[in-house]
């Protein structure tokens, strides 16, 4: 593990000098960032987060010891050298009192300095070591209550659970009431066309993923693999929860990040978990009875009246425009589109005034949504400018306002995604999810989902995975670890999920890259 310092001085051949002197590559510190004052040191710290920050005490504007205080309010993990020119007893009380974790005279001894440094960094290392341990074992343990809690639905759906006890651990661990309400729904991932068992198998995983990540969770369900490994997921149904509205953002989410069009198929809500097996079948019987239905295109009624037939060409646009509230050039191209629909129809101005102005609030309330953005005025300004126009000055002045309304988004997008990615490279062995990560942000996971994918190319979880492979594949290169421990190490509970990752994106499975790797090859 390298580490990184922050200098702070005002003094430029103090700061330098220390930068300049010290064997960093040796001491385990891979950046080294100076500050010239306490205001500069604060921004630096909030951005690049280092673990150790060596301070002179006697500076202008903020002295060491008040930049620590400051600090210590938001970062009580880091680590604090103090420097000063003058030994004075009540420095070093409040130091203490600080919890600074060395006191340094000037002139510095640079051997002095250099120990300091590296008792604060094999500190560091010590706490990682034990952190990483206390997670392997809790990981481990959260892998056997996964199972545990697997094999619990499969004999529940099934009808073959009678355990009482395993029942009461199942409500009280979810807060879930004995009577409560519960609906399964039988996801099916929809076809790819990919013959490979071990894609279809990686693809099988990272829907269960999102899933867990979007229902688990937040205590919304359970998602679990039937006896014939497919995907369930038993939905809490108490008052106020909306699966259907929940399968939506779930289906939109899985569209987005593995272009598939996935759907469930529901079974009935039932109460109590012993009635569960019910609503399972249900699903099942629908799905083993159900058969495919085309759909079928009528020829249109052209009796009917423009205004009339419009409704439905009119539904389409605000559905596509609100799905893709989160790629401008979707939204500008769906509008133009829209634009000659209405000339193509002939449509009155006044109907045509209406349907911009639901288009437009439609898009505005969405990314309001989305976004979390104030409200503002924008609407009442667009629905004056809308008065008295023709349909053609209807939709220039709606595409205007569409125009504004993503005015700058840009730089927000781009500056959103960059922290996004941040967090993924800083904290790869979390449970690292779309879901978690867009409420983390303040976004919703489909808004986050899409801007990742429009930014970068490729979907949020698909980076997520690439950027755990390339982690993987260098400790597999460099380190002795057991790949059981890399694959925890890098974010994965599941063994088999690891492996089925580890050949989709670099073709062998990682033992065998090992040995090809100690090899040569």
């Amino acid at each position: 593990m390298r580490y990184r310092i922050l200098i702070v001085d005002d003094e430029k051949m103090i700061r330098m000098g220390i930068k300049k002197a010290m064997p960093w590559e040796k001491m385990q510190i891979a950046e080294v960032y100076t500050a010239s004052c306490a205001r500069e040191a604060v921004e630096l710290i909030r951005e690049r987060r280092p673990e150790i920050m060596i301070t002179d005490i006697s500076m202008t504007e903020m002295s060491g010891l008040e930049l620590v205080e400051q600090i210590r309010k938001e970062n009580n993990e880091m680590r604090v050298i103090v420097l000063t020119g003058y030994e004075r007893f009540e420095y070093a009380r409040q130091a203490l009192q600080l919890q600074v974790h060395d006191f340094l005279l000037k002139p510095i001894d640079e051997s002095e300095l250099q120990k300091s440094i590296m008792v604060q960094v094999e500190w560091l290392e010590n706490r990682r070591i034990k952190q990483e341990s206390s997670i392997t074992s809790s990981r481990a343990q959260g892998i056997r209550q996964q199972v545990e809690l697997e094999e619990f639905m499969r004999s529940l759906v099934t009808g073959r659970e009678n355990s009482g006890k395993r029942a009461e651990v199942f409500l009280k661990e979810f807060h879930f009431q004995e009577s409560g309400e519960m609906r399964i729904g039988i996801l099916i991932p929809g076809v790819t066309g990919e013959e490979d068992p071990d894609s279809e198998g990686f693809r099988l995983q990272t829907i269960k993923h999102i899933c867990i990540g979007m229902i688990d969770e937040k205590k919304r369900g359970i998602t679990f693999l039937d006896e014939k490994s497919r995907i369930t997921i038993a939905f809490f149904c108490d008052e106020g929860r909306k699966e259907e509205e929940l399968v939506e953002q779930l289906m939109a989410i899985l569209n987005d990040e593995l272009e598939t069009k996935p759907r469930v198929i529901w079974g009935s809500v039932k109460k109590g978990i012993e009635n569960l097996w019910i609503s399972y079948n249900d699903a099942v019987f629908t799905l083993e009875h159900e058969r495919e239905e085309f759909e079928k295109i009528c020829a249109v009624n052209w009796s009917r009246k423009g205004e009339d037939i419009f409704q439905d060409v009119f539904r389409e646009f605000r559905n596509a425009l609100v799905y893709n509230v989160g790629d401008k050039e979707k939204i500008f191209h769906i509008f133009e589109r829209f634009s000659m629909a209405v000339e193509s129809y002939n449509l009155s101005a006044k109907y045509a005034r209406s349907c911009c102005f639901e288009l437009a609030s439609s898009v505005y309330f969405a990314r309001f949504s989305d976004t979390g953005s104030s409200a503002d005025e924008k609407l009442s300004v667009l629905m004056q400018a809308l008065s008295g126009a023709d349909r053609g000055r209807a939709c220039r002045v709606t595409a205007m306002f569409l125009e504004n309304l993503f005015e700058g988004e840009d730089g927000e997008v781009h500056e959103l995604i960059g922290r996004v990615k941040r967090r993924i490279h800083e904290n790869l062995a979390d449970d690292l999810t779309v879901a978690s990560l867009a409420e983390q942000y303040y976004v919703t996971p489909n808004y986050l989902s899409r801007l990742f994918k429009r930014v970068t190319g490729e979907g949020c979880n698909e980076y997520i995975v690439r950027k755990r492979i390339e982690q993987a594949k260098s400790l597999l290169a460099t380190t002795t670890l057991k790949v059981g421990e890399i694959s925890i190490m890098v974010g994965y509970h599941d063994m088999n999920y690891f492996s089925l990752a580890f050949k989709k994106h670099i073709g062998v499975s990682p033992v065998k890259y090992r040995e090809q790797i100690q090899n040569g090859r």
